[in-house]
């Protein structure tokens, strides 16, 4: 049957060469030469006298030099049209679904992206919370920059940035802090097994007292109190409510007892002090509770599940935790399971906190016999009275 057919295109060629077709056929014919490479190449053999018989030669030579490199000329020339659209085609092709898989695989990672960068900052930087974000996305790279604020008295000020960027499957996370560099001096006692008396606590705590009584009445302050047992929320909250009032004061941060804290760490005469990269806890109101709103001085237990619930999100995403808390956990392995582990075992205990506020309100903290350590951090003129009308301008 294939040999027929063959014949068959081959008699037309034939005919086609000896001028024996009509218009119509002819101009059929060499549309055909023109969509179909093997009959292309089988009539400029043709032409070129390799066929089996003087006929074949006698027919070619039926057919003007101009003739017949015009035919062969359209045929291959449409040809390598049809290859080029059809090879354009495949890439373009190509290249739409790797766009379209690009945003969708950018978008599915930066939720992720987005939500570890936030919690590592909120649980291993006393004090520091996320403010406005920017972010490219994809698959390929992308980037997400996070503004670094922290909270002096009633304000929030800008101390950097934090870059998270992705390279296919490659993260990594920096801080870039104002000025390059981030003075710390928000540090926290560790409660360790070995006890110890006031008077051997007390260097940790007299600086600090004695600046702020030295402070004018129009400033407000940061301070790192650390006391002498776990606590839980709603006993901080008593504890606390004893010295100062609700509103001439504020809690922005909590140290929390993780269980690895002890690790890798020499103490000094008893007295484990650590700071950011180091300690471990978190900013209650940089938790999502979801739409219900929450009491400020209540609902211990839905504060407790709210960070455990993230733990739990971050155990979910180790090798994510792990490189992003690398620029973060002084470039250490943030132990996210072992953490988590202690918390559902224990429960989550407070040995420590960032208040903000007037200074001379903090100053009252000084009577609480439990406080076995207070660090004075930032200072700042009077802004617990917040204004009517404020806003930033940002140069980027």
């Amino acid at each position: 049957m294939t040999n027929n057919s063959d014949d068959s295109r081959e008699q037309k060629l034939l005919a086609y060469l000896r001028g024996e077709l009509d218009e119509r056929e002819a101009k059929k014919l060499e549309d055909d030469v023109a969509d179909d490479e093997e009959v292309t190449g089988r009539l400029e053999r043709l032409l070129l006298g390799e066929g089996d018989g003087e006929s074949q030669t006698q027919a070619a030579q039926t057919l003007s030099d101009e003739k017949q490199r015009a035919i062969i000329r359209r045929g291959k020339w449409k040809m390598r049209l049809t290859n080029s659209v059809y090879t354009f085609g495949i890439f373009f092709l190509i290249g739409a679904v790797l766009l379209i898989a690009n945003g969708w695989i950018g978008s599915w990672m930066h939720d992720d992206l987005f939500r570890v960068t936030k919690d590592m900052v909120n649980f291993s930087q006393p004090g520091v919370s996320v403010g406005s974000s920017g972010s490219q996305v994809g698959a390929l790279y992308g980037q997400i920059k996070m503004e670094l604020r922290e909270q002096v008295g009633a304000e929030e000020q800008n101390v950097g940035f934090l870059e998270s960027t992705n390279f296919l499957w490659s993260v990594r996370a920096e801080p870039k802090w104002a000025d390059g560099i981030r003075e710390t001096k928000l540090f926290f006692r560790y409660p360790t097994d070995e006890k110890m008396t006031e008077e051997e606590t007390a260097y940790l705590r007299t600086p600090a007292w004695n600046t702020m009584n030295k402070l004018p009445e129009g400033t407000v302050s940061q301070l790192a109190v650390s006391f002498d047992h776990p606590l839980t929320y709603d006993d901080y909250q008593k504890l606390i409510s004893r010295h100062i009032f609700a509103y001439n004061a504020e809690t922005v941060w909590f140290a929390i007892d993780t269980g690895v804290e002890l690790k890798d760490h020499d103490q000094d005469g008893g007295n484990l002090l650590l700071s950011a990269g180091e300690v471990w806890g978190y900013a209650e109101r940089n938790l999502d509770y979801g739409n219900a709103p929450i009491q400020v001085n209540g609902e211990g237990d839905r504060r407790t599940a709210t960070f455990l619930a993230e733990m739990k999100y971050l155990t979910e995403h180790d090798q994510l935790t792990r490189d992003i808390g690398a620029g973060l956990v002084s470039h250490r392995d943030p132990e996210i399971a072992e953490r988590y582990s202690y918390l559902q075992e224990k429960g989550v205990r407070i040995y420590g906190a960032v208040l903000t506020g007037p200074t001379k309100e903090l100053l009252k903290l000084q009577a609480e016999k439990s406080i076995t350590a207070a660090f004075l951090g930032k200072v700042e003129w009077w802004n617990w009275d917040r204004p009517g009308a404020s806003g930033t301008q940002y140069s980027w």
